[in-house]
């Protein structure tokens, strides 16, 4: 049953139509307003972008959105290619000018699909292209002690192989980010979930 829902996940459609049962429209309604914080005119990097499907809850931004499967890119393209621009493959410093200034970098359900040399090459190259006073937003699923035990096995089940602990995931982060602002919920979506989220401020 859990390899047929990770296969069924990896088709955008059905990628998109299980986070709005689940209730990701209101999850990242919730996750735009209160964590993201994007402006009019903001430069927006998407690493990991999937279908696209957060970015019709941003204002008037300049959105760039990577992703390394072409099924999510060609809906992405489809859906909202008249409000950004999507691309697909692996993000690279080599993908920017050496004047990149981005003011929010994301990286929404990514770091826990990466080891932790892979994770902390992400967290590098988001660093590298924010502009002074610029974010990186990450959101992931955690564990934690005293954890629901629905919460911990759905987690747990995650296609991402390295799911971690609020502690882990701050102690990677901070061997790159010295400002960094975590934060836990449990109530994001309809079913028993627990979520980290990180704004690392450069």
């Amino acid at each position: 049953m859990i390899q047929f829902l990770r296969s069924f996940l990896s088709l955008s459609v059905f990628y998109s139509f299980f986070g709005w049962l689940i209730g990701g429209s209101s999850c990242r309604t919730e996750f735009v307003h209160k964590y993201v914080s994007p402006k009019p005119g903001d430069k927006i990097l998407d690493i990991g972008c999937g279908p696209g499907d957060i970015v019709p809850y941003l204002p008037d931004v300049e959105y760039i959105g990577f992703d390394a499967s072409l099924k999510y890119i060609k809906t992405a393209q489809a859906k909202y290619g008249h409000l950004g621009q999507f691309y697909c493959q692996k993000v690279s410093r080599t993908n920017f000018n050496n004047d990149s200034d981005f003011d929010i970098v994301l990286a929404v359900g990514i770091v826990h699909h990466l080891n932790d040399l892979e994770a902390l090459e992400l967290l590098a190259l988001a660093k590298d292209v924010l502009k002074p006073g610029g974010k990186l937003v990450t959101f992931d699923g955690v564990f934690l002690k005293n954890q629901s035990p629905i919460a911990r096995y759905i987690i747990a089940q995650d296609r991402g192989k390295f799911v971690r602990h609020k502690e882990e995931y701050f102690s990677l982060t901070s061997k790159v980010f010295s400002d960094i602002k975590v934060s836990i919920r449990h109530d994001l979506l309809r079913i028993p979930y627990t979520h980290l989220i990180l704004e690392c401020t450069k």
